[in-house]
């Protein structure tokens, strides 16, 4: 304890006498930012309340700070300051705060947007949302950029970064786009467009200028289920980031959100009871200097990096005090340029630009089902298709060179929420138990024909064919209930042939690793007597699958489970 408030005064005194000297440097004509401010500095205060169930009822209050930042201005260098040394954008190493584009919208970590500035990304977002024509003079002008810096080079936990967009030569308000990050490492983006699907100007509350209500699609607390309804009432700046500001004009941007239960009114979901509501609200508002800059982490030198203890602090207080269960994080809704999967029952389009990176293991199996395919679609003559969910990885089509009978090869597509659909292959026994337990349980993909993917998938695929089960298919069928009776093959389509030895002992490793982390996850629950929501556990799968086989009402049980949003739940 000692320690950590000898740092606090030894990094607050640093910080103070570095104003000082900065403000001196002023008094000689050394003028650190322009006469038009573009870049403050805000000071936050955070609030969350939880009002249902009652008996869980809780609330807490953060000080945060964040920067409210021309788009343009922040990436033509207009506000680094001290060249880029106590701000900057860009990276690099030993900068006090700055902002990089990497972490914003697209993932660059998949070859999307890796080298493309925030406007670039937001600017194509916008044209794949429809609100920019792709052939056509962009109308995005500049936008205030409402986000929390990262501190020393860390990029903590940034829950909430707001885009204020304006158009060409036009001041008024034209978007606001929420960028939403997860812990789980995904992103999210709402898209708000003034004077488009607002709700009413009465039922706005006083002090704010636009509201909406839409459906929640996202999950962002364990502690909440994917259904419900947003009402998101928006504070926008004094002025457009392109105009100079009056002495007594400073923006302060604000946004409350509310989250409403669903309720069913003539089969429909309206929003119901308010559940939850979010409020940031800025306090204080500085031009960004390097004078109300230092002085800003002097008063809070620690505020940056408390954004992961915070949230693990208030999960534990839900969780053990509150006796609050854990909603399993489904997979994200896919974007609406996928349309793909407007075949699927039930799903909803989202606003998804950024999923969970796959895992090495994930990579293994998908390797071996794109190899597998690469062979197989030359023996059947079947073309085939896997389409992901996710926005950055493009669609793979494998067609035979040349087609069998002279007709057009068939065409077998396979869409998927996330790369668990390629472990889900790996790990099952033949292509029926993978259609009952990634398919029809857990939902995580989808095939346009069922006989073409047990056909792709039904071995002998070469070599002649063997009745005594492979050990790699003892392995897999071990997993199996009893109960579902579905047929195992002696061999598994997406195994290595028996010669070859070092491959069995990869992919026999990789299975038992699979297979040890399911049951590493379920101990660790266990260990720390976390509890998940009945029937959302993900040591349960099979147990959801054996009811989806043996009982026609299962087929009403993931209905419900969908209706709450768990797509793909894990």
């Amino acid at each position: 304890m000692f320690s950590l408030t000898l740092l606090d005064v030894g990094v607050a005194t640093f910080c103070v006498f570095l104003s000082a000297w900065c403000i001196q440097l002023n008094k000689y004509g050394c003028a650190l930012i322009d006469t038009q401010v573009r870049g403050y500095i805000l000071e936050n205060r955070v609030t969350h309340a939880r009002l249902l169930p009652a008996e869980a009822s809780h609330a807490f209050t953060y000080p945060t700070i964040a920067f409210l930042m021309s788009l343009n201005a922040l990436e033509n260098h207009k506000l680094d300051v001290w060249k880029g040394w106590l701000f900057g954008y860009g990276g690099r190493w030993g900068r006090l705060t700055g902002v990089r584009a990497n972490p914003y919208l697209a993932d660059p970590a998949k070859g999307n947007g890796g080298s493309k500035s925030i406007r670039e990304k937001l600017v194509e977002l916008l044209i794949e949302r429809g609100y920019i024509g792709r052939n056509i003079e962009p109308l995005l002008d500049d936008a205030w950029m409402l986000t929390m810096p990262n501190y020393l080079g860390f990029e903590g936990i940034n829950p909430l970064t707001v885009y204020f967009c304006y158009k060409v030569a036009v001041t008024a308000l034209w978007l606001v786009v929420l960028e939403v990050h997860n812990t789980f490492g995904e992103t999210h983006v709402y898209i708000l467009e003034v004077g488009q699907n607002e709700d009413p100007e009465g039922s706005r509350p006083r002090g704010y200028d636009y509201q909406w209500t839409l459906n929640r699609e996202f999950h962002v607390s364990p502690f909440n289920d994917r259904s419900g309804f947003y009402t998101i009432s928006v504070k926008r700046p004094s002025h457009p980031p392109m105009l100079s500001h009056r002495h007594n004009d400073i923006p302060r941007p604000a946004v409350r959100i509310h989250l409403h239960t669903s309720s069913i009114t003539d089969n429909l979901a309206i929003p119901g009871p308010l559940k939850l509501t979010a409020l940031l609200q800025p306090t204080a508002s500085y031009p960004l200097t390097a004078p109300n800059l230092l002085l800003t982490l002097s008063r809070a030198p620690f505020t940056l990096f408390l954004s992961l203890p915070r949230i693990l602090a208030q999960a534990w207080t839900l969780h053990y005090r509150k006796s609050l269960d854990v909603f399993i994080r489904p997979e994200p809704f896919p974007p609406p340029k996928k349309v793909e999967f407007s075949a699927w029952s039930g799903l909803r389009w989202g606003g998804g630009v950024k999923w969970q990176d796959e895992s090495p293991l994930e990579r293994f199996a998908r390797l071996r089902v794109q190899q597998f395919f690469q062979r197989r679609v030359e023996e059947i003559g079947l073309k085939v298709s896997l389409v992901s969910a996710d926005p950055a990885i493009p669609d793979l089509t494998l067609a035979p060179r040349v087609s069998h009978q002279g007709e057009p090869a068939s065409h077998l597509v396979i869409t998927y929420l996330a790369p668990r659909f390629f472990t889900i292959l790996f790990t099952t026994p033949s292509p029926q138990h993978a259609l009952l337990l990634g398919s029809d349980t857990e939902r995580v993909f989808s095939v346009s024909s069922r006989e073409f993917f047990i056909t792709a998938f039904s071995p002998p695929l070469s070599g002649s064919p063997s009745t005594s089960r492979s050990s790699l298919q003892h392995l897999r069928a071990q997993r199996i209930p009893p109960s579902i009776s579905l047929p195992i093959p002696a061999s598994h389509p997406l195994d290595p042939l028996i010669s070859s030895r070092v491959e069995n002992v990869k992919t026999k490793l990789a299975l038992r690793a699979l297979f040890l982390l399911g049951r590493i996850e379920h101990w660790i629950f266990s260990v720390v007597h976390a509890r998940v929501v009945e029937g959302d556990e993900p040591w349960e799968a099979w147990t959801r699958a054996e009811k989806v086989l043996g009982r026609p009402s299962g087929a009403n049980e993931i209905d419900e489970r969908t209706s709450r949003g768990e797509w793909g739940s894990r």
